[in-house]
């Protein structure tokens, strides 16, 4: 693989202390000049590149997951008169609306109302509810205020919220019959390949291009033979354009491995995946389990409560492209006696593609044992996005999991608390993105696992990169590394900003040379903030991703703390995710406080975008008591949503800030004295 010269060669190959104190000016990565395009290497070691993550999100980020208002199904009204006190199970009648939904051309939303919805997997399924069909929509009201509650405690196994076909013969990595091989070896980024025959394809057409993992590759990887009992790289494409002369197909996609004759690469035609299907604005909570034994390996002997919640999970997406998760939170059932939200694991994206995940929050869960536990958010699938969002207490709160895992982006999330580190987890999840993340209380590892597993973890990655990661707070379970990456060939840490910027590019004999670490200058200079971004803008022409520098706060999520008035949420088409929060009052001196965990130290731009019209009141927004921004009046003889920046803040510790807003008056044109918040936005200076 050749030596490296990168601030490892100077630093050494080991521990390196990401110091932010060098001059403070804009700084690039070797990898990223301005004038980067897709196919660009460092020169002089064509081996180091970086790949173009550009296509991850809903629709390869070409435009936002719809907020839909036709066909919308209430669930409390008829026929369906759902009860929303959580006093009866209505599993029953919510899968008869998915089904009504999805049974209509162009589907439609099953709407939950507030209240609270109480499920259970009934006998012989492995879900209590099943989306499986496109087009359909599961939406509450709010985080805040629709709440699913899985009474079930034996869901060994089994998921509260399964989206993906119920039979279903879709496979990325089947030995299908039906496979046509490559003719060509396929490069690592081609967006092209050749086949012995290309009958039978056409413009749109899904297809899974893979190789084997032969015992030959097996022991390219330095893994000896361990693996060959694994199913090799496998990519879930879709064909764009069809050559018949030449045979060739063009992918929508680029590959993330290099796929080689040798090691029998093919293509095979599947069927489409669920597609256009979204779960929103609902919180999920599980019945804690109370029966004992919830120790590491308690998960394999029966009759304890970890062999009852083993491999349990809030929300499966499972063969589904184009598909959303947002606004979708955990919450603390009143049933449990313990701070407990879910049994094991939270958001599961499982061959699955193209999946936006935004604007969510998933926290502790019962069972953090081995075999798989306690894992809040999984991605094992491609080119999927996980933006905005928070997870707190899990055992591994992020993880990339097997080979068909590649192209996934994490961009702006705060991790915190783990049991364990976020990690890339076993068998080489190659060309994964992990961007802006905030890291307290945890470190982000992309280690050689060859230890673990019933077939060794061995080599988790190569090829992937840890862009200006925000270090808030080393791991309370020790060390003083928040980045560690030992990645197989290649593997890169860019930028770290923050109070904790120790990074680990120790090497083991299967993961030398070490990994570029571009760290001896402060990531709060590096040009661009965020590459998931700056690559976006690249390839579409437009920025449609927020600056890395910004804290979203979707107001529908936020759990407020009012005084006198109930406030209140609703979903419409307008507001940012679909979400908005009425500040309900008809007098001067209501409050709404919400509690916002920052991210970093230092100063912050507040900006607050409302929806505005002829009823609203004036209101002031004080932080921790002082005042930012003066009054606001939010009459407007027409509805529109605005946005204004109300001052700014310095935070100089991360503990949690109240933002409290006040009716403190109204127009007078104006018929009463609501506010109706979408987002609070915090803008790094």
């Amino acid at each position: 693989m050749g030596s490296r010269k990168g601030w490892q060669g100077l630093l050494g190959a080991g521990l390196i202390a990401a110091v932010g104190v060098a001059e403070a000016a804009p700084w690039r990565s070797v990898l990223y000049p301005s004038t980067w395009t897709p196919g660009y290497s460092q020169p002089g070691n064509t081996s180091r590149f970086l790949h173009d993550f550009s296509y991850a999100g809903y629709r390869m980020r070409q435009e936002e997951p719809p907020v839909r208002t036709d066909r919308v199904l209430d669930v409390t009204q008829a026929p369906y008169f759902a009860d929303n006190t959580g006093a009866s199970d209505v599993t029953a009648v919510l899968q008869q609306a998915l089904d009504d939904a999805g049974a209509v051309a162009g589907g439609g939303v099953v709407y939950l109302p507030r209240g609270t919805y109480r499920v259970a997997p009934p006998a012989g399924k492995p879900y209590a509810l099943l989306i499986r069909y496109s087009n359909v929509v599961l939406r509450g009201q709010g985080a805040t205020s629709t709440f699913l509650y899985n009474s079930a405690t034996d869901m060994r196994s089994k998921r509260v919220v399964q989206v993906g076909p119920r039979d279903t013969t879709v496979s990325w990595t089947s030995a299908s019959t039906a496979a046509t091989a490559l003719t060509q070896d396929a490069p690592n980024q081609a967006t092209h390949v050749q086949a012995a025959s290309v009958s039978g394809y056409t413009v749109g057409t899904w297809l899974v291009v893979r190789a084997d993992l032969t015992a030959t590759r097996s022991a390219e990887l330095n893994m000896g033979t361990e693996w060959t009992s694994l199913p090799g790289p496998s990519f879930y494409r879709q064909v764009v354009a069809v050559d018949a002369a030449t045979r060739m197909l063009k992918l929508d996609i680029p590959l993330r491995q290099g796929l080689l004759m040798r090691d029998a690469a093919r293509v095979y035609r599947v069927p489409a995946h669920l597609s256009e299907v979204g779960v929103e604005h609902l919180a999920i909570g599980m019945r804690e389990n109370p029966t004992p034994g919830l120790a590491e390996e308690d998960y394999t002997v029966q009759g304890t409560g970890a062999y009852q919640v083993h491999e349990s999970t809030a929300l499966l997406m499972n063969h589904v492209v184009d598909g959303w998760v947002r606004g979708v939170s955990s919450y603390r059932p009143p049933s449990n006696t313990q701070d407990v939200h879910v049994l094991s694991n939270g958001i599961d994206l499982n061959y699955s593609r193209n999946v936006t995940v935004e604007g969510c929050e998933i926290n502790k869960p019962q069972y953090k044992g081995g075999g798989g536990n306690g894992y809040l958010y999984s991605i094992r699938g491609s080119d999927s996005l996980v933006k905005d969002s928070v997870a707190y207490g899990g055992r591994h709160n992020f993880d990339f999991r097997s080979m068909h895992t590649t192209g996934n982006v994490l961009f702006n999330n705060r991790v915190s608390n783990g049991e364990k580190v976020s990690d890339f987890h076993m068998h080489l999840s190659a060309a994964n993105l992990v961007d802006n993340t905030t890291l307290y209380l945890e470190r982000f590892e992309a280690a050689d696992r060859t230890p673990y597993g019933t077939t060794s973890h061995g080599v988790t990655t190569t090829e992937s990169v840890f862009w200006n990661t925000n270090g808030a707070k080393p791991p309370s379970y020790g060390g003083t590394s928040v980045v560690r990456s030992q990645q197989y060939g290649q593997g890169y840490v860019i930028g770290m900003r923050g109070s904790a910027t120790g990074v680990d590019v120790s090497v083991t004999t299967k993961t030398a040379p070490a990994d570029l670490a571009e760290v001896a200058q402060s990531g709060n200079e590096l040009v661009p903030q965020s590459l998931y971004v700056d690559q976006v803008q690249k390839r579409l022409g437009h920025a449609v991703e927020h600056d890395a520098r910004v804290l979203v706060y979707q107001a529908e999520n936020l759990k407020p703390t009012s005084t006198p008035d109930p406030s209140s949420t609703g979903v419409e088409a307008g507001p940012e995710l679909g979400g908005v929060r009425y500040h309900n009052t008809s007098a001067v001196g209501a409050k709404v406080t919400y509690t916002l965990h920052p991210r970093t130290v230092g100063t912050f731009a507040v900006r607050v975008r409302t929806k505005r019209n002829n009823g609203r009141g004036q209101y002031r927004l004080d932080v921790n008591g002082v005042v930012v921004g003066g009054t606001r009046d939010e009459y407007s003889a027409t509805t529109q949503f605005v946005e204004v920046e109300l001052g700014t803040v310095t935070f100089t510790d991360l503990e949690p800030q109240a933002f409290t807003f006040t009716t403190v008056g109204k127009n007078a044109a104006s018929t009463g004295y609501n506010v109706a918040l979408d987002v609070i936005r915090l803008v790094r200076q």
